[in-house]
């Protein structure tokens, strides 16, 4: 079963307590309207039983009161019908007793001793006898207090059984168990109601988070796909200024994520090399050349070894791609892709004994992104054919990389090189037969790219995805 939330609870609890306090005063009415009742319904019998004092309080004077009239009272007393004789105690004026006339044997009042008189109200006439309670030896009691002839004294009637009789004190004590039952019957019920509606509330809003949320994630998930065909297509079009690479990226981006996931085995990196790194490297590396879109032809595609001027002007390309993903992250902000393909673009060239470009970087001051893409692009520039050579065999590219360590590359990446370098020829052999089987398709793609390179570039220009002023726009144009 399912438990309420924090908020349900807190609407229960404060519900619980509306109700207590409305039960309590409705209990103290209840119990205030029972007591007035029985008091109505003794005043009413009293008076019923008492008409023959009533007679005689009528004619007597405060000079009868301790003679002829006590005589007169008692007998009077004695008359009364019903539930039989009432109590009758003749007071002063202050109630003082003057002397108990008729009483109970459980009663006792003294000559002199003041009379706890609680009036209920005042007499509507001067005949009509004065409602009250009397402090008795029995409990308080019902009263009626007949005024004598000259209103100097009062003979009050009273009943010791009306106020304790065993109805009164049944309907008393009955009402709070009855007010009990009532408020936990309503409480059980408005409480269930009150949990099943905030429990449908919550059930709802629960539903509803839960579908914006997947909306959210789905969302991303299409924005994160529309980036990466992006990045991936931008980075195609600016290899496919160098038709002899094939599949160069798609290689670059498994080298480097394989290279990623076994360097993750050494403690030293697994804080480092995460999950997160390794797919943010698989798709930024596409765009490690990407600064070569600037480059002029007769440089990119010149199918000899370069001079000084040209190959300075090749190292260039760094520099390029650097400011470029620069200027893309000041107008968009700070993100771990952005930050992360512009380190491999602007140094993965650089070598660990410093002699690289464009910065002469060395050892650890170079990122370790661009150390990872450095083995990745020097294996698969060894491994294929380029337009200046023949692709190296497998042996050999592994030969050269093992000679690099600790000059050109990171001797740690080195040793995690050589324990997955099968890996890295079956990746090559793959990608070759994949390049051999569309050779006739290749080429029809590239007679079309060569057509429609120009109108593409100005259109990515022009929208500033790669170059952010004009005057780089007309270059990369």
């Amino acid at each position: 079963m399912r438990l309420p939330s924090k908020p349900a609870w807190l609407l229960i609890g404060v519900h619980t307590f509306c109700l207590s306090i409305g039960f309590w005063f409705l209990g103290q009415l209840l119990i205030s309207s029972a007591e007035h009742q029985v008091l109505q319904d003794c005043w009413t019998d009293l008076i019923s039983r008492s008409a023959a004092v009533a007679k005689v309080a009528g004619m007597l004077r405060a000079n009868e009161a301790a003679s002829i009239g006590i005589d007169r009272l008692q007998q009077a007393a004695t008359e009364a019908a019903g539930n039989g004789p009432p109590a009758v105690v003749l007071v002063s004026k202050d109630w003082t007793v003057l002397n108990a006339v008729a009483t109970s044997d459980s009663d006792r009042w003294n000559l002199g001793e003041p009379m706890k008189w609680q009036p209920d109200h005042a007499p509507m006439s001067k005949t009509e006898p004065l409602r009250g309670r009397i402090d008795a030896t029995a409990g308080s009691c019902a009263a009626l207090a007949y005024p004598t002839a000259d209103m100097e004294s009062y003979v009050v009637v009273y009943d010791s059984r009306s106020l304790n009789s065993t109805w009164r004190n049944s309907v008393v004590a009955a009402l709070p168990l009855a007010v009990g039952i009532a408020f936990l019957w309503t409480w059980v019920l408005s409480s269930a109601a009150t949990y099943l509606l905030s429990t449908r509330l919550n059930s709802e809003e629960t539903r509803r988070t839960a579908k914006s949320e997947q909306d959210a994630l789905r969302s991303a998930q299409d924005l994160l796909r529309t980036r990466d065909a992006v990045i991936f297509g931008l980075a195609k079009l600016a290899e496919s200024r160098d038709p002899d690479t094939g599949h160069h990226l798609e290689r670059i981006s498994l080298y480097s994520t394989r290279l990623a996931n076994a360097l993750r085995a050494l403690p030293e990196y697994q804080s480092v090399v995460t999950p997160s790194f390794v797919r943010l490297l698989g798709i930024s590396s596409v765009l490690h050349d990407i600064g070569k879109v600037g480059l002029e032809d007769n440089v990119l595609l010149k199918p000899g070894r370069l001079n000084a001027e040209e190959r300075s002007r090749m190292q260039e390309h760094t520099l390029v791609a650097g400011d470029c993903l620069r200027e893309i992250e000041q107008r968009l902000g700070a993100s771990n892709f952005l930050q992360t393909a512009r380190e491999i673009a602007l140094y993965h060239h650089e070598r660990w004994d410093g002699n690289g470009y464009p910065m002469g970087l060395s050892g650890e001051e170079i990122p370790l992104s661009a150390r990872i893409v450095t083995v990745a692009d020097v294996y698969d520039a060894l491994s294929s054919k380029r337009v200046y050579k023949d692709a190296f065999p497998h042996d050999e590219c592994v030969r050269l990389i093992r000679e690099g360590a600790g000059t050109q590359f990171d001797p740690d990446l080195v040793r995690v090189f050589l324990s997955i370098e099968a890996e890295f020829a079956a990746i090559a052999v793959r990608f070759a037969s994949v390049a051999e089987s569309r050779d006739a398709e290749n080429s029809s793609i590239s007679e079309v790219m060569s057509r429609n390179q120009e109108a593409v570039l100005l259109d990515v220009a022009g929208n500033s995805m790669l170059v952010g002023d004009s005057s780089r726009s007309s270059s990369v144009a």
